[in-house]
């Protein structure tokens, strides 16, 4: 499948909102690949005005959902789309979806690296530092692969996506452990303070990777026209092998 395939219709102006669809998908996409860009450099660098520009990125990805969603309704209203329209349709809000989650979850993590960082402290000091690092950055590929899927109707990266948030999975458990371990040593409120304030930011992390793998997971939908979010490792790699 291509894009081609979506500007087929008789209708000039069918034509049109389709490719305004992909075309909004992708930009919103930009602003949360842009917002977690933004997060990273903020937490390596201790910058504030980043993590500020993290939390600001979140009203203008909410925009996108609202006009994702105004789009699907003009055309689910005027057009009655079939087929493989309406699942670009539902697709484009279940995807409109996990990044506005995505955002939220980018935000949860700018707050706590605000704080960190306005209280003089150094982002890279804190527990678990280097498994939020590999947890955003992943992220970061994640999210950036599956656009590019998205963009090109392609899902031979989809099962990459699959187990590049398997990987994080693990090391959602070794942040956690860390984590925990330094809890049983702490010996002031501050420093437990930061480390229940650093749990919440890699379990937010990884929750990024989730939403990440669930637009994967809606770019096969589109493809392939069948749910693989049920399916077995082999059964899923065989659908989305086949030509």
């Amino acid at each position: 499948m291509n894009r081609d395939e979506f500007n087929k219709h008789i209708s000039e102006q069918m034509n049109r909102n389709i490719e305004a669809l992909f075309n909004e998908v992708l930009e919103m996409g930009g602003l949360v690949e842009q917002q977690l860009a933004d997060l990273n450099r903020a937490l390596e660098s201790n910058d504030v005005e980043l993590a500020k520009d993290a939390i600001k990125q979140d009203e203008n990805i909410n925009r996108g959902e609202m006009e994702i969603d105004r789009l699907c309704s003009t055309v689910l209203a005027r057009q009655q789309p079939t087929a493989s329209d309406l699942r670009l349709i539902v697709m484009a809000i279940r995807i409109a979806m996990d990044l506005e989650r995505m955002g939220d979850e980018a935000v949860k993590i700018a707050k706590m690296a605000l704080e960190q960082c306005t209280i003089g402290g150094d982002c890279t000091t804190m527990p678990a530092y280097n498994f939020l690092r590999q947890l955003m950055l992943a992220s970061s590929q994640m999210i950036k692969t599956a656009l590019n899927g998205f963009s090109r109707l392609d899902t031979s990266d989809v099962m990459s996506i699959y187990h590049e948030e398997e990987r994080m999975d693990e090391v959602l458990n070794q942040a956690v452990e860390s984590i925990k371990s330094e809890l049983l040593v702490s010996d002031s409120a501050d420093k437990v303070d930061l480390q229940l304030r650093m749990l919440m930011a890699v379990r937010a992390a990884e929750r990024i990777t989730d939403h990440a793998l669930n637009i994967g997971e809606s770019v096969a939908y589109l493809v392939k026209g069948q749910d693989i979010r049920n399916l077995d490792e082999e059964a899923m790699a065989k659908l989305l092998s086949q030509k």
